[in-house]
């Protein structure tokens, strides 16, 4: 009877208990594991049941670990590390294996910076074959939960206890509008923009979500929007009179010099925080090592800088 019952403590149910304890909210964990609150509390019971004893108890502040469930925590921590690395030794024995770095990117990060990633773990690492995955904020934090990447870059306030985060820099955003509406906007309340079509990126993006607190901040509650998720589309739909838009200062600047007819509200001004995040569990993992040690040099951030 008692083999029966450690048959029923599969690793889906130490990775659900691990997340809740993370979280101490079960809601909060299900959205991170892709799965119903449902099924989620059922996998924590099967667990219980299986050991014999409460692992949470339900307090004003969420779920609280009980002693046993101190106890299981960094043990069901160490086994899913464990898991993950046999897992990856596996694949070594394939005769065609070669080993794959997956990074998510998001259009915020420089070009330059890119480039520089790119060259210097091909450099460090010729025979790891680099993927690159291009996303939204959200999408490649998704990704990163769902073990579909090594890392990935993040794009405003972070923080969350089973992913890493490490800060790399603020990116300075700029409120466009076309030329030809400038002298009018500049001068009008803010409540003025509510008038202009918004051109924004969708809300899995973190730009999105900052530009959501911006209009709560300024009262604003705009009437037409467009949604969009290419950052280049955006600033071509400003340059050709269609509506305004928030976008990285930086690229908004190359318009101008450009020669491109658009103007920048210095008074909208924001600045968003990048960081690159990991899985905890992938802390002793070759490929996000390589690709760390890589971000760490190009951002030139002393190793294992932290937020």
């Amino acid at each position: 009877m008692n083999e029966k019952k450690r048959d029923i403590m599969d690793l889906n149910q130490l990775k659900s208990f691990v997340t809740v304890a993370h979280h101490r909210n079960l809601t909060q964990a299900a959205e991170r594991l892709f799965l119903s609150q449902p099924a989620v509390s059922a996998q924590i019971k099967a667990i219980e049941s299986s050991i014999g004893t409460p692992l949470f108890v339900r307090t004003s502040n969420g779920m609280t670990l009980t002693r046993a469930g101190e106890i299981l925590l960094p043990e069901a921590e160490a086994l899913l590390q464990h898991n993950h690395k046999l897992d990856q030794f596996a694949k070594t024995l394939a005769e065609n294996y070669k080993e794959e770095a997956t990074l998510g990117l998001i259009h915020p990060v420089a070009s330059k910076k890119v480039t520089q990633l790119t060259r210097l773990i091909n450099q460090t690492s010729s025979g790891v074959q680099l993927h690159i995955q291009y996303g939204m904020s959200g999408e490649i934090l998704a990704r990163i939960i769902a073990k579909q990447l090594h890392g990935g870059f993040f794009l405003g306030p972070f923080n969350q206890r089973s992913v890493r985060s490490i800060f790399l820099e603020n990116i300075h955003y700029s409120l466009i509008c076309p030329q030809a509406e400038y002298e009018h906007i500049k001068d009008s309340p803010p409540k003025g923009l509510e008038e202009y079509i918004w051109i924004e990126m969708s809300g899995v993006s973190g730009s999105n979500k900052h530009l959501q607190q911006f209009w709560r901040a300024n009262r604003l509650s705009p009437k037409h929007q467009i949604i969009c998720d290419y950052p280049q589309t955006i600033i071509d739909l400003v340059i050709d009179g269609i509506g305004i838009a928030m976008v990285p200062s930086s690229k908004a600047e190359a318009a101008i010099q450009a020669g491109k007819p658009i103007a920048v509200l210095e008074q909208f001004r924001q600045i968003l925080p990048l960081h690159f995040l990991y899985l905890d569990e992938y802390e002793q993992d070759k490929s996000l090592q390589l690709i760390k040690s890589c971000v760490e040099e190009v951002w030139q951030l002393a190793p294992n800088t932290q937020p």
